[in-house]
């Protein structure tokens, strides 16, 4: 295992692209998009169909709202009070029911990869660009003495920590808050003050953050996942091929937003892309073969790809 720390660039370039875009005191848009969808697709009155992550709505209280009410000026498709409306009629008012779908589907493969991997003997997981990320709070049961790390900018945190306050009263003990200063912290450095060991088996959680970064960004983390965490270590995430429409537009949402989607993976997969830098993927699915598997709606718009990689033994 390398010694030496390692600066991923992918951290200081994701916090200055989040300084940029996030306006003082208030979230990420794209973060806060994804809670709002994954607290209406838990909406749904079909259990089969339904968004398990119950605890995104929480996050969404009224100056969540307010700040949602005015992001969606960008995104006509969605309907402003859709967490206020029964389940049938959000449906009928917006052509997004597929991008609920979407959610629902990621947040069901990465909670079973979050699970699979504590089974495994994860001590450790750490989520990059947690955002509102509730994996922390809804499975505190599961992650008994599990050392669960969560990295993001620094405002971001405080201001998930003081919803997590209004919440729960105060912030569970077993989470830990990785705040990355944009000049001067490396990751490794950072966790580790936080009690990370990389001689324990670990698991990475990659949530919606691929897409916004460069490639050098991405191969960074790749690295540091392989240098940096015990044989048998996985990362799981979701991404885009290179060829999805979506990626360095600067007329989408998210671009206008000041969170452009610009990197996507070539070829039709990541097995290759992945074993050239030194993990072994372990499953790589479609979304559409994803909606499949959970019997869950097509959502044709949506490009979008799923990963579970682990660490190999070092030669």
């Amino acid at each position: 295992m390398t010694s030496s720390p390692i600066r991923p660039i992918c951290l200081v370039l994701l916090a200055a692209s989040i300084a940029a875009a996030v306006e003082p005191g208030q979230p990420s848009k794209t973060a806060l998009l994804a809670a709002v969808r994954r607290a209406t697709g838990c909406k749904d009155p079909d259990p089969k169909f339904r968004n398990p992550d119950y605890f995104a709505e929480k996050f969404i209280g009224p100056r969540e709202r307010e700040a949602f009410k005015a992001a969606l000026l960008l995104l006509p498709d969605t309907p402003k009070d859709a967490l206020d409306l029964e389940w049938d009629a959000m449906v009928r008012r917006t052509s997004a029911g597929g991008t609920l779908y979407f959610h629902t589907a990621r947040t069901k493969y990465l909670d079973e990869a979050f699970l699979e991997a504590l089974r495994d003997g994860s001590r450790q997981v750490v989520v990059l660009g947690a955002g509102f990320d509730s994996r922390g709070y809804r499975f505190q049961k599961e992650l008994g003495a599990t050392r669960f790390f969560e990295v993001d900018y620094g405002p971001t945190q405080e201001y998930k920590k003081r919803r997590l306050k209004e919440i729960l009263g105060s912030v569970p003990d077993q989470v830990r808050f990785i705040s990355m200063d944009l000049t001067k912290d490396d990751l490794l450095t950072q966790l580790s003050k936080g009690g990370y060991s990389e001689k324990e088996k670990s698991f990475f959680l990659w949530e919606g953050v691929v897409a916004y970064l460069p490639e050098s960004a991405v191969k960074d983390t790749l690295h540091f996942v392989r240098d940096h965490s015990a044989t048998g270590s996985r990362l799981a995430f979701n991404y885009s091929l290179d060829r999805d429409p979506t990626l360095n537009n600067p007329r989408s949402s998210f671009a206008i937003w000041g969170e452009p989607r610009i990197f996507g993976i070539p070829g039709d997969g990541a097995v290759t892309y992945l074993g050239k830098e030194g993990l072994e993927t372990m499953s790589d699915i479609s979304l559409k073969d994803l909606l499949m598997k959970y019997e869950l709606p097509a959502a044709d718009q949506i490009q979008a790809r799923f990963c579970v990689a682990r660490v190999v033994a070092k030669p």
